[in-house]
């Protein structure tokens, strides 16, 4: 994996399982001979441990990625036997009391890291130490190491249990579309339950997950996971978070209230077999009825103007209009892990910022479901290197004609996931370690990926819809959106209280009590046998742990940016391309140089305001 591109094509399981040893000495030799140095500056130190983890990081991170896009016994038997071994590698990295104090030497005797990006690389870096455990010592330490292997354990077969128990029919691209498109209730009440009873073996190991983190939280001293989790991020505190939810609830409450309503009177005017109930699996159906019947437009006359390649020209071109780099694929591109992976160049003034992988399409079985965005490599200045990006999408597969069409959604989330890519690839920071999303709060990450999803319709994208279809998609997107807010809030607010001392030091109250207690109160339907838990990976095997909240809270500053477009003029080009610029020169080119709210500063000359947020979802 040290070329210039990975070489996937001979990057199996077995060129793995013996690669992984190899640069695990590599890499615990070069640390060793770090810590018996005696560097103080961050040449010496930063560049040098980069050094020493840098291969070991790739190929663990490339591990990762194939369970992820072309998941295998064979690859989980590569992660099973190597995980202990990397587990315990970078706990004593973390825990190295030698490194620690090297760091802290770092920012008291070299000038250069006094401000800057090198300074918060630092700063995190001795956090990031003490809650690793560097602070601790015999049992507490034993038993704090004894946690993370288990909890990588637990998070490896949580997601390995969710993708075998996610058939085709219940994958996300069909599921959401039978849902919202299939008159059958009957299919659709069966579909919904095989949805959310998915894997309930991961019911112990959800609750197993929670204990141990609110174990390791007390060993580092603090009062929960959720204080260990906010600490490194914007919000900083749950009080904050519980603030900006408790806000959103009261926003959000009578116009979810007059939403419910209008869905059932709808139903009771025209569901012709005289039941007008309502039941969960009832919900995405009737609504996207009375969208249609609200807007005079459906799904599929929309689709009609989104084929995937002319969706992509339009993102590309919507890229060059905001931040004048040109995107462009790449004709004799490396090998990739399946055919159906593209390869494409970002460019400026005939130079090469960055590359990018897509990968378009949905593998039921063997590709985990939604979208994302990661990076296998980062800007480097003093090494020369660019970065390197991957798009992951779960669009249906082309039909017999050859062409992909996508429903409205899916475009946002291409927008979405590209904006991701986009803070990674027009970074313009040379320091690794705070280049692209390096060094970006949780909370703030998905401001940049939310910020791109406005730009869908915009003329500048040049894709052929009508203006008046565009009038009507523009005006729906408020339709139902105090539900929608709703439903995510009840999202936060249970990964937020199950991390919480309060539920963890109450030995009556279970997961699924808290789950239930606070959809109840947000108005989210669930059946008696649900088991969302049992599939709440973004908290239980992915990275939002007690951050889940991140999505509202980034949308508010995502909001605020896109705010500023407005208050420019978003049909002057001259004016958007301006801000375009500008933006471009803050969020997207400073990453995680300095904090996200020194960065949102920097472009919009004060603090976040939550106005922009409820205007454009029409909840002012």
């Amino acid at each position: 994996m040290t070329s210039e591109f990975p070489d996937w094509a001979s990057f199996t399981p077995a060129r793995a399982a013996a690669d992984l040893p190899r640069l695990l000495a590599e890499s615990e030799t070069a640390v060793a001979a770090l810590e018996a140095a005696s560097p103080t500056t961050f040449e010496g130190f930063v560049w040098r441990l980069d050094d020493a983890t840098r291969e070991l990081g790739r190929c663990w991170g490339a591990v990762a990625h194939m369970l992820s896009v072309a998941n295998a016994e064979a690859w989980r038997k590569v992660e099973r036997d190597a995980q202990p071994k990397i587990v315990a590698f970078h706990l004593r990295v973390g825990q190295s009391r030698r490194l620690y104090e090297l760091a802290k030497a770092c920012l008291a005797d070299d000038p250069t890291c006094r401000v800057g990006p090198r300074r918060r690389i630092l700063e995190e870096m001795v956090k990031g130490a003490e809650r690793a455990g560097v602070g601790l010592d015999g049992a507490a330490k034993a038993r704090f190491n004894e946690i993370q292997m288990r909890l990588a354990q637990l998070s490896a077969d949580y997601h390995n249990a969710v993708l075998d128990a996610t058939t085709p029919e219940i994958a996300d691209a069909a599921y959401i579309e039978s849902m919202k498109h299939n008159p059958d209730r009957a299919l659709r009440a069966r579909l919904y339950r095989a949805r959310n009873t998915r894997a309930p073996e991961n019911a112990p190991r959800a609750d197993e997950i929670l204990k141990l983190r609110q174990e390791m939280a007390e060993l580092l001293g603090f009062a929960d996971y959720a204080a260990m989790s906010l600490e490194t991020k914007c919000a900083h505190d749950a009080a904050a978070v519980m603030k900006m939810i408790d806000g959103l609830d009261a926003a959000t409450r009578d116009g979810a209230a007059r939403e419910a309503a209008a869905l059932e009177a709808n139903v009771v005017a025209t569901r012709t077999d005289g039941d007008a109930t309502i039941q969960p699996w009832d919900l995405t159906y009737e609504a996207e009825r009375l969208r249609e019947r609200t807007y005079a437009y459906s799904e599929e006359e929309l689709k009609r103007h989104f084929e995937l390649e002319d969706v992509l020209a339009g993102l590309f071109r919507m890229t060059k209009a905001l931040f004048g780099v040109d995107v462009e694929e790449v004709a004799e591109s490396p090998s990739a892990w399946h055919d159906d992976v593209r390869f494409f160049a970002v460019r400026e003034g005939g130079e090469t910022l960055a590359h990018f992988y897509f990968d378009p399409f949905v593998r039921p079985g063997t590709k985990s479901g939604g979208a994302w965005m990661n990076e296998f490599r980062n800007r480097n200045g003093r090494l020369g290197t660019k970065p390197l990006a991957l798009v992951s999408t779960n669009f249906p597969v082309r039909d017999a004609s050859g062409t992909c069409f996508l429903v409205f959604r899916e475009v946002e989330t291409l927008f979405h996931e590209f904006g991701h890519a986009l803070q990674c690839m027009l970074t313009r920071i040379d320091e690794e370690d705070a280049a692209g999303i390096n060094l970006v709060e949780h909370d703030a990450i998905e401001i940049a990926s939310q910020f791109m999803e406005n730009w869908c319709l915009d003329d500048r994208t040049g894709l052929a819809v009508p203006e008046e279809l565009k009038a009507k998609v523009r005006a729906a997107k408020t339709f139902r959106a105090a539900t929608s807010c709703r439903r995510q809030l009840a999202f936060a607010k249970t990964d937020l209280l199950l991390h919480s001392a309060g539920f963890c030091k109450q030995p009556t109250t279970t997961a699924d009590d808290v789950r239930r207690e606070v959809f109840d109160h947000f108005g989210v339907p669930t059946i008696p046998d649900d088991r969302f838990l049992c599939a709440f990976t973004h908290v239980f095997a992915g990275g939002y742990a007690a951050g889940y909240y991140g999505y509202k809270w980034a949308e508010v500053m995502s909001a605020d940016c896109y705010g500023a477009f407005e208050e420019a003029g978003l049909e002057d080009d001259d004016a958007v391309r301006s801000v375009g610029r500008r933006l471009r020169e803050t969020l997207f080119a400073r990453g995680g140089s300095a904090s996200a709210r020194e960065v949102f500063r920097a472009f919009r000359g004060r603090d976040p305001e939550i106005a922009a947020l409820l205007r454009q979802q029409g909840l002012a």
